[in-house]
C-alpha cells in the first residue's frame, strides 16, 4: 500500500533525471505527504556481462546504479527497480536490441539488486513463452520470491502478470502486491475498465496478505509522443481526480507515472490531498469495495456506492457516477452498517457537512467520485 512516485515517460530515464525527481519530491510536498518510493520501470538495463550479471545502460547510467540509488536514499526515499520473469523485458527502450529479463538468473539478479541497495522489485510477465515453453506464473514468482528472500535485504516485491491467473487468490504467498488487471492507460475507458475489474477483490487484500495493484496513476497526463517536452493529457482533471479517489478507496499502491518535477495545480490538488491519502493508507488495512448502487435514471450500475472501513470506526465512502449525465445519488447509511445520526465530511472540499440522519444525498457529475468520511455522531 506504499505510495510511490514512478517511472519516466516513454520508457526513457537516466541518472540525472532520477536524481532530479528525488530533489523535486523532497521539496514539492510529496515526501511530506507520504510518498516513499522512486521506482525505475523498464529500459534501464542493457545486457548481461560474461558472468551473467545484468549491466545498466552505460549511456544513461555511466557510473552504474549504485550512485543513483545512494542519492535517492540520501533524500529519504526508497528505490524500486523493474525486471521481467521472461527472457526479455517488455520494451527495448528505443534500442536496436532486446533487454534481458531475469529468467535463468533469478538468484543472480536478486543478489545484484541487494548489493546495489534496491528496496522494491517489480517483476513483469512479458516474453514468457519461448522454445515451445510456456512459463508458469506460480512457479516463476515463487522462485523470484525465494531468491529475494535469500539475500540480506528486505525487499518489497510486486508481481505484474496482469491479473490473467487470478493472482489475488494465491500471490500473497510470494509478493507484497500484485497487478490485479491489465495495464492502465491515460484514457477514461481504461480507467473505468480497471475500476470495474477490481469489484469484489477487497477480501483478498490486507496487512497479513498483500495488496491489489491497479497500476500507474496518470494524474496530469504524460509526455506527447511527437514532442517529449510537452504534456498531452488523455483525461480531464475531473477524471484524474476520480482515478485517484478510486485507487485510494481500493487501497491500491499509489504509483504516479507522470512528471512531478514541475507539478501543475491539478497535480498538486490531487496528489497532495492528505485526506484522500489517509484513506488509502489507513492502518486498519481494509480495502474498499462496491457495496451497492442508487436507482438513478441510468441505473444503479452507473450510480455506484463504494465503502472502505477505517481504523477509527468511521467509513470512507465514494459516490461514483460512471454515467454520461449528472445524477442525484443518495447514500442510505444502513448500506454501510450505520444507523442513527452521523457526521459527514467531504474529503475533496475539506469541510464538514454537518450531522445527517438515515441518509445523505448529493448531485454527482458524470465520471466523478465524490469521497466522504462518515463518522458516528
Amino acid at each position: 500500500m506504499d505510495p510511490s512516485a514512478a517511472r519516466c515517460g516513454l520508457d526513457y530515464c537516466d541518472a540525472k533525471e532520477i536524481m532530479s525527481i528525488a530533489d523535486a519530491m523532497e521539496s514539492n510536498g510529496m515526501k511530506d505527504a507520504g510518498y516513499e518510493y522512486i521506482n525505475l520501470d523498464d529500459c534501464w538495463a542493457d545486457h548481461r556481462d560474461d558472468s551473467g550479471t545484468i549491466v545498466p545502460d552505460k549511456n544513461r547510467f555511466p557510473d552504474g546504479m549504485v550512485p543513483v540509488i545512494d542519492y535517492v536514499h540520501s533524500k529519504g526515499f526508497k528505490f524500486g527497480l523493474y525486471t521481467d520473469a521472461g527472457i526479455y523485458t517488455c520494451s527495448s527502450g528505443e534500442r536496436p536490441h532486446k533487454i534481458p529479463g531475469s529468467y535463468g538468473h533469478y538468484q543472480q539478479d536478486a543478489s545484484t539488486y541487494a548489493q546495489w541497495g534496491v528496496d522494491y522489485v517489480k517483476m513483469d510477465w512479458c516474453n514468457t513463452e519461448f522454445n515451445n515453453t510456456k512459463l508458469d506464473p506460480h512457479k516463476q514468482y515463487a522462485e523470484m520470491s525465494a531468491a529475494l528472500d535469500n539475500t540480506t535485504r528486505n525487499f518489497f516485491f510486486n508481481s505484474c502478470e496482469w491479473g490473467v491467473d487470478n493472482p489475488w487468490e494465491w500471490m500473497w504467498q510470494y509478493a507484497n502486491s500484485w497487478r490485479s488487471g491489465p495495464d492502465h492507460h491515460d484514457n477514461w475507458d481504461s480507467t473505468e475498465r480497471i475500476i470495474e475489474h477490481n469489484v469484489g477483490l477487497s477480501k483478498y487484500a490486507g496487512p497479513t496478505k498483500g495488496w491489489n495493484d491497479l497500476d500507474f496513476l496518470m494524474t496530469g497526463g504524460q509526455a506527447c509522443k511527437d514532442d517529449h517536452t510537452k504534456i498531452c493529457p488523455g483525461q480531464t482533471d475531473t477524471e484524474y481526480r476520480t482515478e485517484f479517489s478510486m485507487w485510494a478507496i481500493m487501497a491500491s499502491s499509489l504509483l504516479v507515472a507522470t512528471d512531478i518535477s514541475n507539478m501543475s495545480a491539478t497535480q498538486k490538488e490531487i496528489l497532495l490531498n492528505e485526506e484522500i491519502i489517509a484513506v488509502n493508507q489507513d492502518s486498519l488495512g481494509k480495502a474498499g469495495d462496491r457495496v451497492g448502487g442508487w436507482q438513478c435514471s441510468e441505473g444503479p450500475e452507473r450510480c455506484q456506492i463504494w465503502a472502505k472501513p477505517l481504523k477509527d470506526s468511521s467509513i470512507a465512502v465514494a459516490l461514483f457516477n460512471s454515467g454520461k449525465e449528472s445524477h442525484d445519488i443518495t447514500l442510505e447509511f444502513k448500506i454501510i452498517g450505520m444507523d442513527g445520526a452521523v457526521m459527514v465530511r467531504d474529503l475533496w472540499q475539506h469541510k464538514d457537512l454537518g450531522v445527517k440522519n438515515t441518509s445523505f444525498s448529493t448531485t454527482v457529475a458524470s465520471r466523478v467520485a465524490e469521497v466522504y468520511k462518515i463518522t458516528k455522531a
